[in-house]
């Protein structure tokens, strides 16, 4: 039997678990300077509620933040009704057992459905097999490669940009509760 998954906004509480996210990642945008804590202090206060072209959720899986999960919708970076979103599930042993799946899928149906989404993007490194795995499962499409676009130790990264529409949207959804 799968862990139950829920979004919830975030709370001042959860500070310390989502600080020591970021200290803990070896992401190269992993930024742990007082500033970024400063602003990780701001987004959590505005959590919940789209506010600076950002929507910010926690991941809840088992009664316990379990990760976070953002739609970004920049003033002049994207058009209205389009959002860039990001996830990341904290804990590596809970990473492969459904939860950040089941958290998309309820982030997407409130993207679609409540804040009047008409396409969601999401980007992943090439070499992120299980994220790939989650965007496709889920309806998204693979529109093309981002090359040298995330800069990283070693160089530049690629990267993939997959999207899903309304009706794309519309037309996968019913297979996410026979699939799993």
């Amino acid at each position: 039997m799968s862990a139950q998954v829920s979004l919830r906004p975030l709370h001042e509480r959860d500070l310390g678990d989502l600080w020591k996210a970021r200290v803990d990642s070896d992401a190269p945008w992993s930024d742990t300077s007082d500033a970024a804590r400063h602003k990780l202090r701001d987004r959590i206060a505005a959590s919940g509620r789209l506010a600076q072209g950002e929507l910010l959720l926690g991941i809840v899986s088992e009664g316990r933040l379990a990760g976070e999960i953002q739609a970004r919708q920049p003033e002049m970076g994207l058009p209205p009704g389009v959002f860039e979103i990001g996830i990341e599930v904290h804990d590596p042993s809970a990473r492969g057992s459904g939860i950040g799946r089941r958290a998309l899928a309820l982030f997407l149906d409130h993207l679609f459905l409540e804040e009047r989404a008409h396409r969601v993007q999401l980007t992943t490194d090439v070499e992120n097999v299980a994220m790939r795995r989650v965007a496709e499962r889920l309806g998204f499409r693979l529109e093309g490669t981002l090359r040298g676009f995330m800069p990283s130790p070693d160089g530049p990264r690629d990267y993939l940009m997959y999207a899903m529409t309304k009706g794309d949207f519309e037309e996968a959804r019913g297979r996410w509760n026979s699939t799993g």
